[in-house]
């Protein structure tokens, strides 16, 4: 008679390897959210697992049918850019935005401005053009009232959304263990 006591694994690698990089991409994203919080005027938030949302609210981010970058809008994305020091990402979104005054067909063109304007700005400053994408809007996802000056000025914005991948820390002592 044969008495056998004790686990038996059964995972295989790519289990393990997964679990491991998923460690690895919630710890980046962990780690850029934290350089970020001393931050003032900017918010986080979390739209999907492995994706985190950077917005600017209270800042005034662009002019009425403009798409040059406010200086206030410059030192946030500096502070961003900072933040993303040594950390990998998939890419990055820029999502451009309008206020809902004018035609649809001039504001979803204006939104795509104001974000490839961001987009070269991040660019200027080091990120890699291969990681970075700009996508217009136009006036569809509002985050104020479009009837008040005040609402208006707040859906000129841009909003930058992060997709951390698998081993996002550079430089970071992660073992993968593969049974």
């Amino acid at each position: 008679m044969l008495l056998a006591t004790g686990c038996v694994a059964t995972s295989d690698n790519n289990s393990s390897a997964s679990v491991a990089a998923n460690a690895d991409s919630a710890r980046a994203q962990t780690l850029f959210s934290a350089r970020l919080q001393p931050a003032d005027g900017i918010a986080l938030s979390t739209p999907a697992e492995h994706l985190l949302k950077v917005s600017f609210p209270g800042v005034t981010a662009f002019s009425h049918d403009g798409a040059g970058l406010s200086d206030e809008l410059q030192r946030q994305l500096t502070a961003v850019i900072s933040a993303l020091d040594g950390i990998n990402y998939q890419h990055l979104t820029v999502l451009g935005h309008t206020d809902s005054s004018g035609r649809l067909a001039y504001n979803n063109t204006l939104s795509q401005q104001r974000a490839e304007q961001v987009m070269t700005f991040l660019q200027q400053q080091g990120l890699p053009a291969t990681q970075l994408v700009a996508e217009g809007r136009g006036p569809a996802e509002p985050i104020a009232d479009n009837t008040t000056v005040q609402g208006r000025a707040a859906n000129r914005r841009v909003e930058l959304v992060v997709s951390f991948a698998e081993n996002s820390v550079t430089g970071a002592n992660v073992t993968a263990t593969t049974d």
